[in-house]
């Protein structure tokens, strides 16, 4: 497996063998192919969320924002700040200035 992203929610990363990404959010774990991924990454960049958050303001979920996987009656459910998250991870960006452990590793850097 190769890590591809991280954030703090979540992770996509990209096994070679299977030639499949592994969309890790929150406790959901998705395995899709690069078009299913950027499929995803176009939907979710599609959705105007501070509409949808007005629209469900009254409703009883704690998270307002959901997002349909393709599954039959399986969705995300977001609060805005995770939406946001999720919208970054999708979009396959590294972090600037974070360093990964192979970088550690290789440039002999030590933690303490």
């Amino acid at each position: 497996m190769k890590l591809i992203c991280k954030s703090s929610n979540g992770q996509i990363t990209f096994c070679p063998c299977a030639n499949l990404f592994h969309l890790e959010f929150g406790n959901l774990l998705l395995t899709l192919s690069y078009e299913e991924l950027k499929q995803m990454h176009g939907y979710v960049c599609s959705i105007d969320h501070e509409h949808y958050l007005n629209l469900n303001k009254d409703s009883f979920n704690r998270r307002k924002l959901l997002l349909n996987i393709g599954a039959r009656k399986m969705y995300f459910c977001l609060n805005s700040s995770e939406f946001l998250e999720l919208n970054d991870l999708l979009s396959l960006r590294k972090k600037p200035g974070l360093l990964n452990n192979s970088t550690l590793v290789e440039q002999g850097i030590a933690l303490n």
